[in-house]
């Protein structure tokens, strides 16, 4: 250590002052070194202005605003949109029902009209069923027209299937009563029967032959007729077919019953024309 320090004491004063002051002034400068380096982002650090938090707020309100009035135009639109269909549906279902209510008015008119109809062929045809009754002095046909008569006052428009079936059944049966009783008067009492003379051909010339069979087949072919109709359940029908009968009935009054027809009124007025099906 002595001789450290002897050696020390060697050395020239300046080249001590070297050693001792270099090393601060080394750290003096590199203290102002860092100084100068953070001295330009201080600077600037220190000049950024302070966000505006009001600016902020009303922006993101006035967005909020703007988002919320879209929703309630787009809420608007569609209640819109809901309420429009709801008319156009209210709309359309108050049309189908007025032209569903002006279809059943017409239906119901055309029923009544043609109720009316029936009404007043039935009471046509009950008439002149009458008149052939009183014609008939020995009630030969009675049986059928009671059934025709039966025939002619069925209400309505339409026929039941039972009570079809058994008008069927009583009509058969009484135009074969009719039948057996004509035959039978006729292979009693032959007559002639009131007709004009017709052209001469082969069929006339045999149902010339057989009057009788001739009327008779006349009269079962409407009654066969009046058969088929009744099948259909259709009363207009029907009472066109019970028309269709009275004129071969008629032929039978006329040409082979020979009634007093002073008597009785005459002869009857023009017979109604057959209905059509309705």
């Amino acid at each position: 250590m002595r001789a450290l320090v002897t050696r020390g004491l060697l050395l020239p004063p300046l080249m001590c002052a070297t050693l001792v002051c270099a090393p601060a002034g080394t750290a003096a400068a590199l203290v102002d070194a860092g100084h100068e380096a953070r001295g330009p982002h201080a600077a600037a650090a220190a000049k950024a202005p302070e966000p505006d938090v009001d600016a902020l707020t009303a922006w993101l309100d006035a967005l909020e605003a703007e988002f919320d009035a879209l929703v309630a135009q787009k809420e608007a639109d569609a209640d819109a949109l809901v309420e429009q269909r709801e008319s156009d549906a209210e709309a359309l279902a108050a049309r189908k029902e007025a032209e569903a209510d002006a279809l059943v008015a017409r239906k119901e008119a055309e029923a009544d009209a043609l109720l009316a109809r029936l009404d007043a062929a039935s009471d046509v045809l009950v008439t002149r069923i009458g008149t052939l009754d009183r014609m008939d002095q020995r009630h030969v046909l009675a049986p059928l027209l009671r059934e025709l008569t039966t025939l002619a006052q069925v209400e309505g428009d339409r026929l039941e299937p039972a009570a079809a079936a058994r008008h069927a059944d009583a009509v058969k049966r009484a135009h074969a009563t009719v039948q057996k009783r004509l035959r039978t008067l006729h292979a009693t009492t032959p007559v002639t029967p009131h007709r004009a003379p017709a052209p001469a051909t082969p069929y006339r010339a045999a149902a010339a032959a057989d009057p009788v069979a001739d009327l008779l087949g006349t009269l079962q072919s409407a009654v066969d007729g009046l058969l088929k109709t009744l099948t259909s359940l259709d009363l207009g029908a029907v009472l066109g077919a019970v028309t269709g009968v009275l004129s071969p009935v008629l032929g039978v009054v006329t040409g082979l019953l020979q009634p007093v027809l002073g008597a009785v009124g005459g002869t009857p007025a023009a017979l109604p024309a057959p209905l059509p099906a309705s």
